[in-house]
């Protein structure tokens, strides 16, 4: 009798891979960094510094997109839609999830459709005026404000923007009324602030340092409680004016919900492994950012954590009421 050899049904069928077309390891294609607010925020110099220790670690190529509009609502649903497999990310700030609040409809949902990766970083604000403003201080700014009611004028880069919500808390406290003009973009609002155009706004402090250097803009006081490591000399509004006065950002890397567990390690992995770095966070604070690189599940914490705080902030401060009317 002859003999038979039999392959096992499986493998005759191909419903085996083959070592050749083993599954591609990640990443496979350059991934995109998604960022939804302007160049040369601190916000995007966080990501571009991340993104260039991410291609190193992930050895593939790894590119910052700004996708702006609509207080970060454009490049946000961007990333919503994209395929969930590691390769378009998103880099943001609290407006994230701010923006659910403040807005009567988003495209997305902030906290089911996303998931976080990594926190980069901390950033406060400073009250800026151009140079040829009388004002100095935060608190001859409530006195100018309340002698002056409707008179002064703010910039932000859009209605429940960060810097909307600064304003609007700093009017509530301080009993004053300084009135918004929204831009669509950050730069645009500061621009307008140095040339004199309005009178004031909130601005990253990393964006402040270079025009308070070239002495075009005055420095007024930082949203945090602690005063800026880069700006030492410059009063908290807190301690200035307002106490009780914080709000301050994060910079942090989101993923779409459904990215696998395994994308995401190895994302958390390699920012943490590089945010350890002395040089890198270096970088960071000479950007006037402070690192504070937390892994994902400290991250998701924080989250929990806030996404109630920012709810009560939007409310207490008619944020909410202001854009869903």
């Amino acid at each position: 009798m002859k003999r038979r050899s039999f392959l096992p049904l499986p493998l005759m069928a191909g419903w085996l891979p083959l070592p050749g077309h083993a599954q591609a390891a990640y990443p496979d294609k350059p991934v995109k960094l998604i960022v939804p607010f302007a160049p040369g925020t601190a916000l995007d110099l966080a990501a571009r510094l991340t993104a260039a220790a991410l291609q190193e670690e992930l050895k593939a190529t790894v590119v910052v997109e700004n996708r702006v509009g609509a207080s970060g609502v454009v490049g946000t649903d961007a990333v919503a839609k994209a395929a969930a497999d590691g390769h378009t990310l998103l880099f943001t700030a609290p407006a994230h999830y701010i923006n659910q609040f403040a807005f009567a409809t988003l495209p997305y949902d902030a906290v089911k459709d996303f998931r976080p990766v990594t926190k980069v970083s901390n950033a406060q604000l400073v009250m800026v005026v151009p140079k040829s403003s009388p004002l100095s201080t935060p608190r001859q700014v409530i006195e100018h404000a309340k002698a002056n009611p409707g008179k002064l004028r703010y910039s932000s880069s859009g209605k429940g923007g960060t810097i909307h919500l600064a304003f609007s808390l700093f009017n509530s406290m301080a009993g004053v009324q300084i009135e918004h003009v929204p831009y669509k973009s950050g730069g645009q609002a500061l621009t307008d602030v140095i040339a004199g155009h309005l009178d004031i706004t909130f601005t990253a402090v990393a964006t402040a340092l270079p025009f308070a250097k070239e002495g075009t803009l005055k420095l007024l006081g930082v949203s945090g409680l602690q005063r800026a490591r880069t700006m030492p000399d410059v009063p908290t509004i807190a301690e200035a004016a307002l106490p009780g006065f914080e709000l301050t950002s994060w910079g942090g890397l989101l993923a779409p919900r459904s990215t696998p567990d395994a994308v995401v390690e190895r994302l958390n992995a390699a920012i943490v492994k590089v945010g350890q770095r002395p040089e890198f966070q270096d970088k960071l604070l000479a950007m006037g950012v402070d690192p504070d690189i937390l892994p994902t599940a400290a991250f998701a914490r924080q989250i929990d954590a806030e996404v109630p705080k920012w709810k009560r902030l939007t409310e207490m401060t008619g944020v909410a009421q202001t854009l869903k009317s």
